[in-house]
């Protein structure tokens, strides 16, 4: 179970990536064409805001699931630098990152 969801979590995070991509592209070609968004832009912007969130709650499963805690102390996985990686660093940069994905699509949508 663990490993196929870390699986899912793995290869999800290419199609997060292509769809950050995406949209990225298509936010900047129209603002730099000086073009109206339409409703295809506002779904590319929603579709890669629930994709993004969707590899956050993978994510969120993929951390309490794991046994990091239970085989070693925090002390331990701090000393450790890739423990310390896939068990805080990674988490808080990915929480971030979906923040600012967020924040951006909420702005996106103002428009």
């Amino acid at each position: 179970m663990y490993s196929t969801v870390k699986m899912l979590h793995s290869y999800w995070a290419y199609l997060v990536f292509f769809m950050l991509v995406v949209a990225t592209i298509n936010a900047l070609y129209k603002t730099f064409t000086n073009k109206e968004y339409e409703a295809r832009d506002f779904r590319i912007s929603l579709f890669t805001l629930i994709v993004s969130h969707i590899q956050l709650l993978i994510g969120i499963i993929l951390w309490f699931a794991s046994d990091y805690f239970g085989e070693m102390s925090m002390g331990e996985i701090m000393k450790n630098s890739t423990m310390r990686n896939v068990a805080v660093e990674h988490p808080v940069a990915m929480l971030l990152a979906i923040a600012f994905i967020t924040i951006g699509y909420s702005k996106h949508k103002k428009k």
